[in-house]
């Protein structure tokens, strides 16, 4: 906000649709951008080379579109709206959030259709697949094997924070953000329930995923291996009665305040990598993209996997499984192939999309849950 207004020469309550898309202008074309984007009559089109470019306006480095849109377009609008000035922008009475106004979004549009004809590639993380994740675990597993002390509780630890990357495709805040005592094992110790708490009318009253034990049937296990991270753990004096389930510790193997975030994890991460040289640009948001593109690859729904994901736009979850529609085509279903309704009532043309549940089966799915509320057993 502070450089909008020192480019506008305005007080923040002045400014107005137009100043914001002179900032945004001028923001895309300062060389502050890292996008190389030619004319589409560029001869140099789909390169990185500008140097020789005949136009140098149209083409240059610049933001790329979503780049422009998240960085800049977002940060505009929570500003304007942290100063009281929501809403929709009106050009007549000047007010209302300007970052809102039809000529910003349009500007918006603009630039990505202009990138999209210019053949430039959004960017995304890097996408740890299931062959070199589990290379990944399995080499980590025989060198943990080798250590001692607090540099094996350490290593337990980050094993178990990239497994539940994977496995549960979750952010590394995500991982940074699990409360332990809401952490329940499924009978028979078969698997990990994840913020499983409860409201009196048996309804979980947050975000509640889970994952069953896998190492019948694959070469690693997320569930084994954060087992193994807590009984290590256990065998230091901790608790898991409160607190996290992955905290932060210090040099000397105690916790620490403050959570796990991507920013703090990548590092890590890469230099667990390098050290089987496996590494090759991945982030701790690879790891999630890995178990996006595993869970559909498996045939796991699209809405069971936007669910484990937080996805809620149906177009992002799309992105993840584009190739995989094409290549797998029986094992990525869409959400409304895999709806799933109580017998009763239903039209003609559900019938041919929604898998019919009996009541029955239902109320024993109940009643397992009631056990399970009862006699699950935490960490």
């Amino acid at each position: 906000m502070e450089m909008l207004k020192n480019h506008a020469r305005k007080e923040v309550w002045d400014l107005n649709e137009e100043d914001v898309l002179n900032f945004l202008i001028f923001k895309d074309v300062d060389s502050s951008g890292r996008t190389v984007v030619h004319h589409h009559d560029c001869p140099n089109l789909g390169s990185q080379e500008i140097s020789s470019c005949k136009d140098g306006v149209r083409c240059g480095k610049r933001h790329a579109a979503e780049s422009l849109r998240v960085g800049i377009f977002d940060k505009l609008r929570s500003g304007f709206d942290s100063l009281g000035r929501k809403g929709a922008w009106d050009q007549e009475s000047l007010t209302g959030n300007p970052v809102h106004s039809c000529m910003v979004k349009e500007y918006l549009s603009f630039i990505r259709q202009e990138q999209g004809q210019s053949g430039v590639i959004p960017k995304g993380a890097k996408i740890m697949y299931k062959p070199k994740m589990d290379s990944f675990m399995n080499n980590m597993r025989l060198w943990i094997l080798t250590l001692s002390g607090i540099p094996k509780l350490k290593a337990r630890l980050r094993r178990a924070l990239y497994a539940f990357g994977h496995a549960g495709i979750k952010r590394g805040a995500g991982a940074g953000h699990m409360i332990a005592p809401n952490v329940k094992r499924f009978p028979n110790n078969g698997g990990f329930a994840f913020n499983a708490t409860w409201d009196k009318t048996l309804r979980f009253s947050s975000h509640c995923f889970g994952f069953r034990c896998e190492k019948d049937n694959e070469s690693w296990c997320a569930h084994c291996i954060i087992d193994e991270w807590v009984s290590e753990a256990k065998k230091f004096g901790f608790s898991f009665d409160k607190g996290l389930l992955f905290p932060k510790l210090d040099r000397d193997g105690a916790r620490t305040l403050g959570r796990w975030t991507s920013k703090d994890l990548n590092p890590l991460l890469k230099a667990d990598l390098k050290r089987w040289k496996l590494f090759d640009g991945e982030t701790f948001h690879s790891l999630r993209h890995g178990g996006t593109v595993t869970a559909l690859k498996k045939g796991t729904s699209l809405k069971n996997t936007m669910y484990l994901a937080y996805t809620k736009d149906i177009n992002t979850a799309k992105h993840y499984s584009k190739g995989l529609q094409v290549l797998f085509p029986s094992g990525c279903k869409w959400p409304e192939e895999t709806l799933i309704k109580v017998s009763g009532n239903k039209s003609p043309q559900q019938s041919s999309r929604i898998a019919d549940v009996d009541e029955n089966e239902l109320i024993r799915e109940i009643a397992s849950w009631k056990a399970f509320k009862n006699d699950g057993e935490g960490l």
